[in-house]
């Protein structure tokens, strides 16, 4: 039974020259583990033989069998550790996918709140009483989608009320000062909408410059 352990070297050997080979090529370790499996079966089986002729040749088998089936189990530890990280590295990238989509998407919701914004402003100096007035809904239809153009828009509509604007009887008598007066009025009322109840625990607090309105 020594040549056991001399085949046992040799399949050995066969078995680590295709390990850093299969390795190099980036391919499977199965078989070389299973070939360095039955190495180490023949291996310990064969010594065991030759350092010990008398004992029972069912608990050397069983003894190879066990450094086989270790290195196997090794080789399986080995696999699920790697598939572990492997998923570990999936789920990093699929979640800066994810965060980088979902800043893109902001970015672009941004870009459109902005511009949106920008058009509103730009048609409260339009001529017409009916456009001023859409300006303004859209203002304030924009401050609760995007909460933090709330206190943008306050400013914007308690700019508009701010500019010069004669409210007496004989003025309001004067062409295009009703409809100003409406504009007026509706901007107060969306000041008002815009701001949140008194009795709401924890609500935002927000600036309201009416000076000379």
């Amino acid at each position: 039974m020594g040549y056991l352990w001399i085949a046992g070297v040799v399949v050995t050997v066969a078995a680590v020259v295709l390990l850093a080979v299969q390795h190099r090529r980036g391919r499977s370790l199965l078989v070389p583990t299973l070939t360095g499996s039955i190495g180490a079966f023949l291996l310990v089986t064969g010594w065991l033989f030759v350092v010990d002729p008398g004992a029972p040749k069912n608990e050397a088998i069983k003894t190879g069998g066990l450094a086989g089936g270790a290195l196997v189990a090794l080789y399986a530890l080995w696999l699920n550790d790697r598939r572990r990280r492997t998923d570990e590295d999936r789920q990093r990238i699929e979640a800066a996918r994810q965060q980088l989509e979902d800043a893109r998407a902001e970015h672009d919701r941004s870009r459109v709140a902005d511009e949106r914004f920008a058009r509103s402003v730009e048609l409260l100096g339009h001529d017409a009483e009916q456009v001023r007035v859409g300006a303004m809904h859209a203002l304030a239809g924009l401050a609760r989608s995007r909460a933090e153009y709330t206190q943008t828009v306050l400013d914007v509509l308690c700019a508009y009320l701010r500019r010069p604007f004669e409210s007496g009887p004989e003025a309001r008598d004067e062409p295009g000062r009703r409809d100003e007066l409406e504009v007026r009025l509706t901007a107060q009322r969306l000041i008002a909408d815009l701001l949140p109840r008194a009795d709401v625990a924890g609500a935002p607090i927000y600036n309201l410059d009416l000076t000379r309105a």
